[in-house]
């Protein structure tokens, strides 16, 4: 029987007086267990969604609170939540209390047993779609931990003989991805391509592991290049405005445009409607399959330091706040978390900086832990980088934080040594999370409602929230709790909110159960994006250079063509910055004048003179500031210094000397020197709006050797996104001497070197293992590929390498 309730109609009545006691933990008396409990299972039966799932979160928290499982142990197997009840019968269940019917379940959920993992009945039904549809373009719309990396990673065999290519948002992901299909892959495919250049024109099959930009470069590298199969992992990030976001677009449309019968799976943990991923100028139609069950029930806690609120429980289902009886009266969020933390905890915030300094108040408070596995890890990371790095201090008390401006080999270190070692209890962490990272917590604490320059949107909240108490941590055999079905997330508003943030709105704008939410499709190239006044001049722009790039692509297209050679160049290197087909012409006429000198670059700083005379001074007035900079000499002195650090093979810590020294001789010979440290600064330039420049003289040496760690790190990413695209365009023009080019990309012209790097391993593991380790290495420089000895690693812990560039070889093998 179904019960026509709804929330609210449920607020209409006397429920709110004992539930209010009863989700903040309050003891209750046998009667009103007994009355709440009849009361979910009305619930549960009800026909709206909302109120089933109320009905359900009553049930997990009785049980809970009166660790009598028997309800939940029926409500799970009725609903088909197979995890859950198999947990009941094999950890809680006592054999005094199993009878026919518990083993008549126990041999039905059998059938749900993948490796001695459970599966819920839709994820089992997700398996199964995903490999029905297989010569079909699909959606697949499940929250974290529904195995999504899972199916990826089984789905390949089908396309043996067949060229494949899984997106993945990041570097990061795009290693984890390979290592995973290699565990359970090996030999299906001869390499896993995660580098444009290992792939060659003669491979009939292959299977490609890369970001929308390397698939844009591979691309490029082979015309005829065309895939019978596309996975788009974190597939919503096509809905957003940005350069990657359109780049993805692009993609799709190119390898739709050279296989019409290309099948896409897209692959995405919220999605409100699948017709949104569908982009200009293609034809494919979009099957879905969405999770609906509700396994998880999040409890949101609010602290208000501002107002000077203590603790508050906030009920998404009835959208108000329960005031939790509490004694603290906490002033600041290092002592907020530290009071409400459990074993692992993920710590939100959205700015670097904001990390970096909220990492170090909270180590203030925090006792040292006692871990060998910490202590090695602090001697690695000083011997990679510097002693005075920041990350050392929060890491000898238990904390690791994580940006886009920790170099890429600290970070997943970390990552790893945080998963490890159980002293270590915090992450620190930005919307880098929201990508697909997946580290082990228990308790989330979110201490700024934004994301990037915008507030957290719903979608980005509830995916954020879901990185915690995971399945594999709920239902871990040794450690798994029922607790665990309850994640607690704790919301602290205090000075890292934005400054006009109403803290109580956001949480109900983002985490109320009745709002509907809808898709915020803003990327021009999709379909789903209304074109107006404001923005159809952009979907030209874009129209253009993506029929430039693939002509054909666009029918009935009018628009314009490059007529020149530095036009095409352009196009094809990404350079959508300079209107290319108004200054075309006079670039031409320019590259023609050295190209009749015969002229050949050589030098970083000829490098950096060249990219400013055939491109940089055609950049428009307005936006791309960071390439703006380039108009003045002494950026371009600078890029060209740290260019030349690459030729020269330095390292990290080798750099970190050199940053530090240059910034020190500025700082000696005018003490009023500015210097850029992009994010990281504290003072504005005369005529700018924005804080991007620091007084080097007014810092300490500490604070000198950090700000070098991060602008490294950002330095370097520009290089290779930025800027290296302008240094293609000039090799497709014929400037660059082979050599040079080399170094100048790779950091290396050895092709054994440049081989292990496009394998995924950094410059300098690459040549530590040529020159110590080259016997246990099989380097096919034309195949492009890499054959480890099975010894390598033991070798090198023999030889007691940095453990950095140990476990950055392992994720490769």
């Amino acid at each position: 029987m179904k019960y026509d309730l709804t929330i609210s109609k449920i607020k209409n009545t006397n429920f709110n007086l004992i539930y209010d006691k009863f989700i903040i933990g309050e003891k209750l008396n046998k009667k009103q267990y007994e009355s709440l409990l009849a009361i979910a299972i009305c619930f549960i039966n009800a026909e709206d969604k909302n109120v089933q799932q109320l009905g359900y979160r009553i049930i997990v928290e009785y049980c809970n609170q009166t660790k009598d499982y028997t309800s939940l142990y029926e409500v799970s197997i009725n609903k088909g939540l197979y995890p859950v009840s198999k947990f009941i019968e094999q950890y809680i269940i006592d054999d005094e209390r199993k009878n026919f019917f518990t083993e008549w379940n126990d041999s039905f959920m059998e059938q749900y047993a993948e490796r001695d993992i459970y599966q819920s009945e839709q994820q089992h039904s997700l398996i199964n779609f995903f490999f029905d549809k297989k010569v079909n373009t699909i959606s697949v719309i499940a929250p974290t931990s529904y195995g999504k990396s899972e199916l990826i990673v089984s789905f390949v065999k089908e396309y043996v003989g067949k060229k494949i290519c899984i997106l993945t948002s990041t570097k990061a992901l795009l290693m984890q991805t390979k290592k995973r299909i290699q565990c359970v892959g090996k030999g299906i495919f001869s390499k896993i391509i995660v580098h444009p250049e290992m792939y060659n024109l003669s491979d009939q099959s292959c299977l490609a592991v890369l970001t929308q930009e390397r698939l844009l470069r591979l691309l490029k590298k082979d015309h005829k290049l065309a895939f019978d199969c596309v996975i788009v992992d974190e597939a919503h990030e096509i809905l957003d405005d940005n350069i990657r976001s359109r780049t993805l677009a692009n993609v799709i449309i190119i390898t739709e445009k050279r296989n019409p019968n290309v099948v896409f799976k897209f692959l995405t943990p919220f999605l409100s409607n699948a017709e949104n991923l569908k982009t200009r100028y293609t034809a494919y139609d979009i099957e879905s399959f969405e999770i609906s069950e509700y396994i998880k029930s999040e409890k949101y806690f609010l602290y208000d330091l501002r107002n000077h609120l203590r603790l508050q429980l906030y009920d998404q289902f009835f959208n108000k706040y329960i005031p939790v009886s509490t004694t603290e009266n906490f002033i600041r969020e290092e002592d907020v978390v530290k009071a409400y933390s459990a074993n692992k905890n993920i710590i939100y915030l959205n700015k670097p900086t904001d990390i970096e300094h909220f990492a170090l108040s909270l180590a203030e408070i925090l006792p040292e832990v006692d871990s060998e596995l910490v202590t090695i890890a602090c001697k690695n990371i000083s011997n990679y980088l510097q002693p005075q790095y920041n990350l050392l201090t929060c890491l000898r008390k238990g904390i690791i934080y994580h940006h886009g401006s920790v170099p890429d080999a600290i970070r997943v270190y970390i990552e790893d040594i945080y998963k490890k070692d159980q002293s270590i209890k915090y992450v620190i962490s930005s919307s880098t999370l929201l990508s697909g990272v997946n580290i082990p917590a228990e308790r989330m604490f979110i201490l700024d409602n934004r994301r990037g320059r915008q507030n957290l949107s719903p979608d980005s909240f509830k995916n954020l929230v879901g990185r915690v108490c995971r399945f594999s941590e709920i239902f871990d055999n040794n450690n798994g709790t029922l607790q665990r079905l309850e994640p607690q997330i704790y919301i602290v508003f205090g000075q890292y909110f934005s400054r006009n943030a109403n803290c109580k709105k956001f949480l109900r704008n983002v985490a109320n159960v009745e709002l509907e939410y809808q898709d915020d499709v803003k990327n021009i190239l999709l379909s789903g994006t209304k074109i107006n006044s404001k923005n159809e001049e952009e979907l030209r722009k874009a129209s253009e250079f993506i029929e430039n790039y693939e002509k054909g692509v666009i029918d009935d297209y009018k628009e314009r063509y490059t007529k020149t050679d530095v036009g095409k160049a352009c196009i094809m290197n990404g350079i959508s910055e300079i209107d290319i087909f108004y200054n075309e012409i006079d670039m031409q006429r320019h590259v023609e004048m050295y190209q009749a000198e015969g002229f050949k670059i050589t030098e970083t700083s000829e490098l950096m003179e060249i990219i400013y005379e055939l491109f940089i001074r055609y950049l428009p007035d307005i936006c791309y500031e960071s390439l703006k900079r380039l108009k003045n000499r002494a950026a371009r002195n600078f890029y060209a210094m740290m260019l030349g650090w690459r030729v020269n093979n330095k390292s990290y810590s080798e750099m970190i000397n050199l940053f530090v020294g240059y910034w020190k001789t500025l700082g000696q010979s005018d003490k009023s020197t500015l210097v850029y440290v992009g994010k990281w600064g504290d003072m504005k330039r005369e005529g700018g709006n924005v804080a991007h420049y620091t007084k080097i003289a007014d810092k300490s040496g500490s604070e000198i050797v950090n700000l070098a760690i991060v602008r490294i790190k950002e330095e370097q990413d520009f290089i290779d996104n930025v800027l290296i695209r302008y240094v293609e365009a000039l090799n497709d023009l014929g400037f660059l001497e082979d050599k040079f080019y080399a170094q100048i990309k790779y950091g290396t012209d050895d092709e054994a070197a440049i081989c292990l790097i496009k394998n995924g391993l950094s410059l300098s593991s690459s040549l530590l293992l040529l020159k110590k380790y080259q016997a246990y290495l099989k380097i096919d420089i034309f195949a492009s590929t890499v054959y480890y000895n099975e010894c390598l690693i033991k070798e090198m812990e023999k030889e007691k390498e940095n453990e950095i560039l140990i476990y950055e070889i392992q994720c490769c093998i």
